[in-house]
């Protein structure tokens, strides 16, 4: 029997695509011919990614597909006929699903997808990329190219892309949005209702994050970045995504591996990093409980009984916790009126797959770790989305890379 919740969340989610504009759709891991699974999944995660960046479609989260897959116990493997992923679509309940396949042909890379009527059974549209070099590039021009031909909107520009990229990253740095990103509102009239203590936190790198005081709570104002536990020794890191996912020891990673992502996103840490006794948090800090970041959400005006519960719960304290409104893509969290006005500055660092070990979206997405098991396998952690104004909370794989806050003691 599938779980009545899990089929009323997917529900509530095509309604809201729908009140703007957006198709519900699926996509499904591409069928991997001469390239590995993990390549296949990772360039997936990426189309996902360029599906969101393309407006016109609103992307059933992988963790919930796979939910759904693991729940009706729906057979994955070999499923690319048209058939297959017309009963997937009508099990995740979505308007339209993605498949495809990549293929290798000696240097020659081949990308092919379908975008499907969940309703009709037909093929709305397809999109077709081939490219001769490394697969890498595929993930920077190829997975643009296929979303926007999926979209039916213009291929992007890849040379007004660089420039764009350049402007961002310096207004980033100088914390000005893009005058085309801007809202008719003053973000630096958005004054914290809270007040920041004097002092700051340095970690055992030397590290220094701004605070910021909540309640009867004061936490970190920016993601953790440490390399070192407490006691000096080293967390494990520059593992390769088959180490990553069979890891049980603590380990951090940096997104995609590029070091500019620290400074603006921090660094991914699995919960046995989390968990360590040697302490991952500066001395005098911890990782919240879970209850801690229920106290948090209730602070900031969630009810008792939403913050006790699972999924995505609570009004605008999404909004207000999401912070660095340039690191954010556009979406309704990020042009909330009440964006940022906790202080916490939460960024949407992205996550590290623990099934293969492939990152994904980034600029999307927040996840973030609490110090509480869930189960054996599983720990509570928090996620904020740039679609939504409230915030999930749910049991994830304690392998999973998440970013993470502290707490002072």
């Amino acid at each position: 029997m599938p779980h009545r919740n899990l089929h009323i969340i997917v529900i509530v989610l095509l309604s809201f695509s729908a009140v703007f504009g957006q198709t519900q759709i699926a996509v499904v891991d591409f069928e991997a011919l001469g390239v590995s699974n993990n390549d296949a999944r990772a360039l997936t995660n990426r189309l996902m990614i360029e599906m969101h960046r393309t407006n016109k479609f609103k992307v059933l989260e992988r963790e919930m597909l796979d939910k759904i897959i693991e729940e009706q116990k729906f057979q994955l493997s070999g499923c690319n006929s048209d058939q297959c992923l017309v009963e997937l679509g009508q099990i995740a309940n979505v308007q339209q699903i993605v498949g495809g396949s990549i293929s290798k042909v000696g240097d020659l890379y081949s990308i092919t997808a379908r975008l499907i009527s969940v309703e009709t059974g037909e093929v709305i549209t397809s999109g077709l990329y081939d490219y001769d070099g490394k697969i890498s590039a595929l993930m920077k021009t190829g997975m643009a190219s296929i979303a926007a031909q999926l979209a039916s909107i213009p291929a992007p520009n890849n040379q007004e892309n660089r420039i764009i990229n350049k402007i961002q990253l310096q207004n980033i740095a100088t914390s000005e949005p893009l005058a085309s990103e801007k809202e008719p509102r003053s973000l630096e009239q958005k004054k914290p209702s809270v007040s920041s203590p004097p002092n700051s936190v340095t970690d055992i790198n030397g590290n220094v994050y701004k605070t910021i005081r909540i309640g009867n709570q004061v936490w970190m104002a920016e993601n953790l970045k440490v390399t070192n536990f407490r006691n000096g020794d080293e967390i494990s890191a520059g593992h390769s995504n088959q180490q990553w996912k069979n890891l049980t020891t603590g380990a951090c990673s940096i997104y995609d591996n590029e070091k500019n992502n620290v400074n603006k996103y921090g660094r991914l840490y699995n919960w046995y990093a989390v968990n360590d006794n040697r302490k991952i948090a500066p001395e005098g800090w911890h990782i919240p409980t879970d209850d801690e970041w229920k106290e948090l959400e209730m602070t900031l005006g969630m009810s008792q009984s939403e913050a006790h519960k699972k999924g995505y719960r609570g009004t605008n304290e999404g909004g207000k916790l999401a912070g660095n409104y340039d690191l954010w893509r556009s979406g309704k969290l990020s042009s909330n009126s009440d964006f940022g006005n906790s202080g916490i500055s939460a960024v949407p660092g992205g996550f590290r797959d623990y099934d293969d070990g492939p990152f994904g979206m980034l600029s999307y997405y927040g996840y973030f770790w609490s110090a509480t098991e869930n189960e054996s396998s599983t720990a509570w952690g928090r996620v904020l989305a740039y679609n939504y104004l409230d915030v999930k909370r749910d049991g994830f794989n304690k392998r999973c890379g998440f970013s993470v806050r502290c707490v002072r003691d």
